[in-house]
């Protein structure tokens, strides 16, 4: 049985391929030219990238091979996905979080790029329409700010080179995957009745299947208006050059056609939201997860939900899981009740800092942690609803699937975690090419939740990848997709590379499984109280399980997750998403430019 410890038990040890011996999944990671992910010669350096599609990999690494750093490769794969996978993250069209390691001044920074609602939206308003698609949904799309600072602070090269792996590919074209067919099918309502997505989609009356080649021409030509300004700039220096992007979208032209746009198709946004509106480059918030190994893991601070995370790993870090498999019912068990707990916090105290006070010091605090740990048995669950730990007498009220993950390592050590998201609605705006969000449809407008609907404030945004540093130098970068999946998904295969021991690729393979025992993000906010799982679990797990009180429901799968650790040696390991056709991750050597 596990219990808590006083003193934790680190376990280094690996315990090999899938359940019972059997691979769950086989992977599509890779490595070329330097096998093993180090240095093939001396003026040569190991980078390695993985994302959701292998087009969005090669743009990676053709930016990391020109020269780039992480910076740069991370808006490359960012824009290249966005012509790629249109339904699941836009650079144009979305938000994102994600975190940077400095290599330079070894410091975790975080980029929130995430709008706000639109000035004219009204819970009163949204409510009444909150079952609906359409422009309504859609909040100032921050996503572009965000990723024009990281080129200012941590970029080398000039808009145009990362841009051009994006604009050669939504012009060359590129195939239709499994994954494109399904949603376009599933969406397929929205899209008929949606001129400007038609025409991509539906370019002779018929839906595109998978293998037909699609075009993104219109996006290909906002990319290149976006590299324009910044080419009109670029003597006036880089961030000046960045700065005329910047303003490009948010103050001139491209605004214009999306405020346009949602007035005419009965949206919330105005001008004056995309001019008043910068992204900020913030302070992370993180845990010390091992003392022996100098373990520290960093998460995106709210308005994201990666605090959920943190709290789960507070939990869980004082476990001895040293006689256990990653996939026995007890760490399944003790794993679901501390993302239970983590997930009352989010729900109870989390939402926009600007708007509500976030405690965050006090909910990351080690006794807390302690006492959340006092609530766990291990032959009993709990269920929703669930109070938080905190003392509302103490702290005061706080009244006033559709995302893609990837990470980056340069040769300098610089990485990049990110998770973006869009909402797949095929929402596209006019002849820009533009994809825009659905993020309304994550807002609450119960008056005393702390992520109501406020014009101005922003939505307690899902994308929450996170970074884990081992001796102050990244170890792990990953992030897994699906809105209230993600920090499960995350905190799961963090431990099964920090407590059991897996490769990157086997971390990421493993069946996964998520509480539903909270309140769902998105409308209606359903509470479900299971604990849904993968069919590859044992049968002797799931009766364990479900002996204790688990109401197991099984088949499907939960997100889609990649993965980047650098292990003791400093070699490289990816884990690309095994669950899908497109997913992609390789390490190798690029020259030193």
């Amino acid at each position: 049985m596990v219990t808590p410890v006083t003193r934790r038990a680190f376990l280094l040890g690996s315990t090999g391929a899938g359940i019972a011996g059997v691979p769950w999944h086989t992977g599509r990671s890779r490595a070329t030219e330097g096998q093993d992910g180090s240095d093939s010669d001396s003026d040569s350096d190991a980078v390695a990238v993985v994302s959701q599609h292998h087009l969005a990999t090669d743009a990676g690494l053709e930016v990391l091979a020109e020269g780039g750093t992480a910076a740069d490769a991370a808006v490359a794969v960012a824009c290249s996905l966005s012509v790629v996978e249109p339904w699941f993250s836009s650079a144009l069209g979305g938000g994102t979080w994600a975190l940077y390691y400095d290599s330079e001044s070894e410091e975790v920074t975080s980029v929130d790029g995430v709008g706000p609602v639109g000035s004219e939206a009204t819970p009163e308003d949204y409510e009444a329409r909150a079952g609906d698609h359409g422009m309504h949904q859609s909040i100032v799309p921050g996503a572009w700010d965000g990723w024009m600072l990281w080129l200012d602070r941590y970029g080398r090269l000039d808009l145009e080179a990362v841009l051009s792996p994006a604009v050669d590919v939504a012009r060359a074209g590129y195939p239709v995957s499994p994954g494109m067919e399904n949603w376009l099918g599933r969406r397929e309502d929205r899209i008929e009745e949606r001129p400007d997505a038609a025409e991509i989609y539906m370019p002779d009356g018929e839906l595109l299947e998978e293998g037909d080649t699609i075009y993104q021409e219109d996006m290909a030509d906002t990319f290149e208006s976006l590299a324009e300004a910044y080419d009109d700039h670029r003597e006036e220096g880089r961030t000046e050059a960045v700065q005329a992007a910047r303003d490009h979208f948010y103050r001139g032209p491209i605004a214009e056609e999306i405020v346009d746009f949602s007035e005419e198709h009965d949206g919330y946004l105005t001008l004056s939201d995309f001019q008043e509106f910068e992204a900020e480059i913030v302070e992370p918030i993180s845990i010390e997860y091992d003392e022996d190994d100098a373990v520290r893991v960093y998460q995106n601070p709210p308005n994201s939900q990666g605090i959920t995370q943190l709290l789960a790993l507070n939990v869980l870090k004082e476990y001895d899981l040293s006689d256990i498999e990653p996939d026995d019912a007890d760490a399944v068990h003790v794993v679901t009740e501390a993302l239970k707990l983590a997930f009352a916090d989010r729900y109870h105290h989390v939402g926009d800092p600007d708007r509500v006070d976030v405690p965050v010091a006090e909910l990351l605090d080690d006794e807390y942690a302690a006492s959340q740990r006092d609530r766990i048995e291990m032959d009993e669950v709990m269920e929703w609803p669930l109070d938080s730990g905190l003392s509302e007498s103490l702290f005061g009220d706080t009244d006033a699937d559709h995302t893609t993950t990837f990470h980056v390592v340069d040769g300098d050590g610089n990485a990049a975690a990110v998770t973006t998201s869009l909402g797949a609605q095929f929402q596209v705006i006019g002849d820009t090419g533009i994809h825009l969000n659905n993020r309304m449809r994550m807002l609450a407008v119960d008056d005393d939740d702390p992520n109501r609907l406020t014009p101005g404030y922003k939505v307690r945004h899902t994308s929450n990848p996170y970074m884990a540093t081992r001796d102050g130098q990244p170890y792990i970068l990953g992030g897994n997709t699906g809105v209230d999946t993600q920090p499960q998904g995350q905190t799961q295969q963090f431990v099964h590379v920090a407590e059991f021991g897996l490769d990157a690729q086997a971390a990421i393979d493993r069946p996964r499984f998520e509480t539903t025992a909270f309140p769902s993000t998105q409308y209606p906010y359903d509470v479900g109280n299971t604990l849904e799982m993968e069919s590859e679990f044992p049968s002797d797990v799931i009766d364990d399980l479900e002996d204790r009180g688990h109401d197991v429901g099984l088949g499907g799968s939960f997100g889609t997750a990649n993965m980047i650790v650098v292990d003791e040696d400093g070699d490289l390991e990816v884990g690309a998403e095994s669950r899908s056709a497109t997913a992609d991750g390789r390490v190798t050597t690029v020259d030193r430019p």
